[in-house]
């Protein structure tokens, strides 16, 4: 019966099956895929990393689209929240080409995070995202900002002030070739 079934088309189509989410619906923002797979209880964060890593060298918009979630799962797992995986626990899930797509968002964040201590721009704390319950409001602010070591978060804004004080934007992936 399963001979005929078909992988889903679209980059976020695959992230969804590989989460273990209906497709049928049509496609959701990566970052409510992230929000399902960065729970511990889910379950499926390893196959959802494994079709991150197919992503990253393929054309068109599913690089972007794997960056996308590495992103949004980063910056979740940074709120140190209890049920969701953390950042150490996702490191060695992720392969070799996952790795750079991590690296790069990584860098990206550090400079923003930089610049902002060098321009004066002020931080909030990051408390204020862990006490968020409503879960469609978590779907939405936990994604988009990331929760510093030293109690900060770093989030949207600073990220587009950063691009237009530095006209930076995030680094593209660099594709390798498939061996």
């Amino acid at each position: 019966m399963g001979l005929f079934k078909r992988r889903p088309s679209t980059p976020v189509g695959r992230l969804m099956a590989a989460a273990g989410l209906p497709i049928a619906g049509g496609a959701i923002p990566v970052r409510d895929v992230v929000m399902d797979v960065v729970r511990r209880r889910s379950g499926r964060v390893t196959a959802t990393l494994a079709v991150v890593e197919e992503l990253l060298v393929e054309e068109g918009d599913a690089s972007r689209i794997a960056l996308d979630f590495l992103e949004d799962l980063q910056n979740a797992a940074s709120h140190g929240t209890e049920g969701l995986f953390t950042t150490e626990e996702l490191l060695p899930l992720r392969g070799p080409r996952t790795v750079e797509g991590w690296e790069t968002v990584d860098r990206f964040w550090a400079a923003v995070v930089a610049w902002c201590d060098e321009s004066g721009v002020e931080l909030e704390s990051s408390e204020s995202l862990r006490v968020v319950e409503h879960p469609e409001l978590r779907s939405i602010m936990w994604p988009s900002c990331r929760s510093l070591a030293d109690g900060r978060r770093v989030g949207l804004r600073e990220a587009v002030l950063y691009e237009k004080a530095v006209g930076a934007p995030m680094t593209s992936f660099r594709r390798h070739p498939t061996a």
